[in-house]
């Protein structure tokens, strides 16, 4: 398991070189071993490590170089004199199977990284769902303590989004919320995250942004999203609630606690409002907007 996350961290030419170089082993150890012993089982060690981390066509190319390999090694040590095409057609079938491992492993790699991406998306929106989300705050807030950098959570919520679907139907209703997820994305800087946490709530993480910094993003986002709707001529609009912290608690739960405290504030003072406080030293600032 250490060699594997090893070689994930590792640059593909790291493995490309490795898969090279034990294809080279195997073959020197095949040739000085007597013939009746058979290592060919061991040539799917460099293909399947150029298949995996790196990808499939050099999985190929290692492929066909360990059966020229095996066969040129064949070929020399034939004692018995066999005919030549015993030779070429042992390297076929070999071939043959080194190309299924290779398409088999590469296929697999590829589902595999499918599956993780369902795990972690929203299958409406395509944006990052909650269980994922709650594990990059997580991993954020242990950042920020480490090295005292500001952190800033935001809750989105569609202002009487449940009226919308009632009067136009969940399929319009899953359209705007496709809106609201590529116009805020489109929106935000690469290093901020945002989720889908239900229905038709939000979730925004802006690592290392300070109140201030903050504000600018999110209001940014706000006329963004007042925009796109406008765009399409619909009146519908966005409560948003968000808190900076200097130094975050630990518990992410409370974290999202307070954001949604401050989202729904901004409801009960009309909608379609920023709701955004400091939080310092454990307690609440007067800034707010």
């Amino acid at each position: 398991m250490r060699f594997i996350q090893t070689l994930e961290a590792k640059p593909k030419w790291f493995s490309s070189l490795l898969s090279i170089l034990l294809m080279l082993v195997i073959s020197l150890i095949d040739y000085y071993i007597p013939p009746e012993i058979s290592v060919s089982v061991l040539y799917l060690i460099p293909i399947g490590i150029s298949s995996w981390f790196v990808n499939q066509d050099m999985g190929f190319l290692i492929s066909v170089a360990s059966d020229m390999s095996s066969l040129i090694v064949n070929q020399i040590q034939d004692n018995y004199h066999l005919h030549p095409l015993i030779h070429f057609w042992n390297a076929l079938v070999m071939l043959a199977f080194f190309l299924f491992v290779n398409h088999l492993l590469s296929q697999l790699k590829v589902t595999l990284k499918n599956l993780e991406k369902l795990a972690r998306t929203d299958n409406l929106t395509g944006l990052t769902n909650r269980g994922f989300f709650l594990d990059i705050v997580n991993s954020e807030i242990e950042k920020s303590l480490r090295h005292q950098e500001p952190l800033t959570l935001a809750y989105v919520d569609v202002d009487d989004f449940k009226q919308i679907n009632d009067q136009f139907g969940h399929n319009f209703g899953d359209r705007l919320l496709q809106l609201v997820a590529q116009t805020t994305t489109t929106t935000l800087r690469k290093i901020d995250v945002i989720a889908r946490i239900g229905g038709d709530e939000f979730a925004i993480l802006l690592p290392r942004t300070s109140y201030g910094a903050a504000e600018v993003v999110l209001k940014r986002v706000q006329q963004a999203l007042l925009c796109s709707m406008q765009q399409e001529n619909l009146h519908v609009t966005f409560s948003i609630g968000a808190v900076t912290f200097e130094r975050p608690p630990r518990s992410v739960n409370e974290i999202i606690e307070i954001a949604d405290n401050l989202m729904y504030s901004a409801k009960k003072k009309g909608k379609n409002l920023l709701e955004h406080e400091l939080y310092e030293l454990g307690l609440m600032s007067d800034k707010c907007c």
